[in-house]
């Protein structure tokens, strides 16, 4: 028997708006579904969620408060959103109507949640060089992105063309990188 797809999972959901889901750690959508009057544009959504759900894992770790558990809440004007993730390589967002009581809210969650697990497959995330995934989050985080390399290159001594092609880093290289993006992006740890 073929598992279910998303939209046999959740379109009898009553007042449920649309569900994204994200593979992590690349925040890349994997699979969206929405009521057929709602106009979002899922690629772009997808990926803040990923972002947004990190962030708040980072957070909570910082505060010695992270849980496997965690599920983040928010509540608009007009919607209600739960993240969840789902396993270490998937992120679900739920975009329920605002008028929703958060009880309902819950239970759809975790039924839909149950179901969703048969549907996604295991994903491995590609093994990229350290040095890669620094200049990756770089260019996606800085202020600046058109200028950052050359900004780093003089920090570190570095070359420009040699950070296009940061797989070839050596160990050295990738520590002076790493210091310099956090000083770019005014971080004390990279969440890489």
């Amino acid at each position: 028997m073929a598992p279910p797809k998303l939209s046999e999972i959740v379109a009898d959901i009553p007042s449920l708006r649309g569900v994204f889901i994200t593979a992590m750690p690349d925040c890349l959508l994997y699979e969206a579904w929405t009521r057929s009057e709602e106009s979002w544009g899922t690629e772009d959504v997808a990926s803040y969620f990923g972002d947004l759900v990190r962030a708040n894992r980072e957070g909570l770790k910082a505060l010695k408060s992270w849980s496997a558990e965690m599920q983040i809440t928010i509540e608009s004007a007009d919607l209600l959103l739960v993240l969840r993730e789902l396993r270490s390589d998937f992120v679900v967002a739920f975009a329920f109507q605002r008028e929703v009581p958060l009880g309902m809210v819950r239970l759809h969650t975790k039924r839909a949640l149950d179901r969703l697990g048969a549907l996604l497959p295991a994903v491995e995330a590609e093994a990229r060089p350290r040095g890669a995934r620094i200049v990756a989050f770089l260019q996606k985080y800085a202020p600046d992105p058109h200028a950052v390399l050359q900004r780093v290159a003089l920090q570190t001594g570095i070359t420009v063309d040699t950070l296009h092609r940061p797989e070839a880093l050596d160990q050295g290289q990738v520590a002076l990188l790493e210091s310099a993006v956090k000083d770019v992006l005014g971080l004390q740890t990279l969440s890489i």
